[in-house]
């Protein structure tokens, strides 16, 4: 027989709220608020927005992952935080302000809805969804998924662009991506084929060229979250043997 427990928290405490400010061709940049008048994380492009809730969550232990995360090498995730301990971010310029509400966190991704102050509530079903709605909104562009699986394609370029924020990225093939990041003097090489658009987010694999590693992505943000965290960390991989 299975068993519900009715969860401790407040409403208030599974609410996030986002100021933004968002402009053409730099990564959006503000900060979240975790509950009312509650914790304040600072963040710069989506990736960290998503690395900030994705703590929130764990330590909330709401909502609960459906499937746990993938990595490039087993046990290392982002240790890097994006926010400065102790120090209460600014508050950012002309903020667009976003209430998200993540209830489910299926298919390695998250399901909920934004609103923002007019009242409007927009349901998502993938992280991939909500970037595509903010970036619309913030840039006030009508932008339409074409049908099949060029559109997905396309959809999945134009998106993965902007919150990975790559100066140098290539299609070496109809279905195959090249982003090449450059950091404190060394070079992450990743490979990305996306082969599956299941969920309204993508499937496919990842393989990472400079320790010739190649994981299954079942989303998304684990594709973002597996490309950033080795990008961000990459002293932590030092112990990793590197391909020569």
């Amino acid at each position: 027989m299975a068993i519900s427990y009715k969860s401790s928290l407040y409403d208030s405490e599974r609410i996030f709220t986002i100021a933004v400010d968002w402009h053409e061709d730099r990564p959006v940049e503000g900060i979240l608020y975790q509950g009312e008048g509650g914790t304040r994380a600072r963040f710069t492009g989506y990736y960290e927005l998503a690395w900030e809730m994705e703590q929130c969550f764990a330590q909330l232990q709401y909502p609960r992952p459906v499937m746990d995360r993938r990595e490039l090498f087993s046990g290392k995730a982002d240790i890097e935080r994006a926010g400065i301990p102790g120090e209460a971010p600014a508050e950012v310029g002309s903020a667009s302000r976003y209430t998200i509400r993540v209830t489910q966190r299926q298919n390695a991704s998250w399901q909920g809805n934004v609103s923002k102050g007019d009242g409007a509530l927009y349901v998502f079903s993938s992280f991939l969804q909500l970037v595509a709605y903010l970036e619309r909104d913030l840039g006030g562009i009508a932008d339409s998924k074409a049908a099949g699986e060029e559109g997905c394609q396309q959809y999945l370029e134009r998106y993965l662009g902007i919150v990975m924020n790559c100066q140098e990225k290539m299609k070496i093939l109809p279905d195959t991506l090249v982003y090449r990041f450059c950091r404190e003097g060394r070079s992450q090489t990743f490979m990305i084929r996306p082969m599956f658009y299941e969920h309204d987010t993508c499937q496919g694999t990842l393989y990472w060229k400079e320790y010739r590693k190649q994981v299954n992505f079942r989303s998304f943000l684990e594709l973002v979250g597996m490309m950033g965290s080795a990008v961000r960390n990459q002293g932590s991989w030092d112990g990793e043997t590197e391909a020569v």
